[in-house]
């Protein structure tokens, strides 16, 4: 059976490289799913959960935004920032929305409603 080659990559780092049966992306016109044998495509990501179905388990990250390029069974996520689950900081996190959410009431801006979406999405990962 194919598999998918997958690696989350941030400006800091390779957060994980490994095979997958499936890629589900959180893509900026809703969720795609990726499976060996898809066409080549380069698509802009939104903040939200990265999920990997791996030949052993599935993995799932926060991302922030970014991009996924697809091609020849190889599945790149190239975001600002990528937290894996069982590694996310509830308090800080916790702590973060709460003051992003008040600088939103006076300042609307989109960075700060992106950074506010990836926190989010950690959130969403320890339950």
């Amino acid at each position: 059976m194919s598999v998918l080659t997958v690696e989350v990559v941030t400006p800091e780092a390779l957060k994980f490289t490994g095979p997958a049966r499936l890629v589900q992306l959180p893509g900026v016109l809703g969720e795609m799913g990726v499976l060996p044998g898809h066409e080549a495509l380069v698509s802009m990501l939104n903040p939200g959960v990265l999920e990997v179905r791996g030949t052993e388990g599935t993995r799932f990250f926060a991302v922030a935004q970014g991009f996924a390029t697809i091609a020849n069974n190889k599945v790149s996520v190239l975001v600002d920032e990528a937290v894996e689950a069982g590694k996310v900081n509830t308090a800080k996190v916790t702590e973060d929305i709460a003051r992003l959410e008040r600088e939103l009431v006076e300042d609307n801006n989109e960075r700060t409603r992106y950074q506010l979406a990836f926190l989010k999405a950690q959130l969403s990962l320890k339950g």
